[in-house]
């Protein structure tokens, strides 16, 4: 128990280190700085670790609460950097494997698709809600492009600037232009709309 808590302490004092170096860049925004620091810190949370979170001092949690914060807002930088890259070229969705971790998207949405079939037999939707979808809507880009050729994907994100970056992904794919709409709005006011997806 005693070397557990060693592995702890020390754990809790790399992250607390890494998030003092973070909130002294200037930007979020990628950077070789911003970068390095973010992937040590995945580097750092990755692994199984014994860290029992609720066990944690108010002072910690509030730390882990402030970097899961941060760590959304780099994302969401990252994506917006990439986005605005790819729209650059005359296709963009033939350039998306420049994007660092898009090989991730590719095994999550097959692992999305697969738990939908086993789950749903003779899956065959219309049409496909995506709520937070971004400036790189990856997962409804890759199901429909490999996995549903046939189903509309309407992707909601409240972020009109996430939106624009989106539509000119798919400017140049007729039928993915076709089939994936971007809509601006808060999800919390689509109750009853959402409902009327398959």
């Amino acid at each position: 128990m005693e070397a557990q808590n060693v592995e702890v302490a020390a754990l809790v004092q790399k992250i607390a280190a890494l998030h003092a170096d973070i909130a002294k860049l200037p930007s979020l925004s990628p950077s070789p700085d911003a970068n390095a620091l973010f992937t040590s810190l995945v580097m750092a949370c990755v692994p199984p670790n014994p860290v029992d979170v609720t066990k944690l001092s108010p002072d910690v949690q509030g730390m882990r609460e402030e970097l899961i914060r941060l760590c959304s807002d780099v994302e969401g930088h990252l994506e917006a950097h990439y986005a605005d890259m790819l729209a650059a070229f005359d296709n963009p969705l033939d350039h998306l494997g420049r994007f660092p971790y898009f090989s991730n998207y590719i095994d999550l949405s097959k692992l999305e698709f697969d738990l939908l079939v086993r789950y749903i037999p003779g899956l065959a939707p219309s049409r496909v809600a995506f709520v937070g979808s971004g400036p790189l809507p990856f997962s409804s880009l890759v199901l429909a492009a490999r996995h549903l050729p046939n189903t509309l994907f309407d992707n909601y994100d409240r972020c009109a600037a996430a939106n624009d970056r989106a539509r000119k992904l798919v400017r140049a794919d007729k039928d993915l232009n076709a089939r994936m709409s971007f809509h601006t709005v808060d999800v919390a006011n689509l109750t009853d709309e959402l409902a009327k997806y398959d």
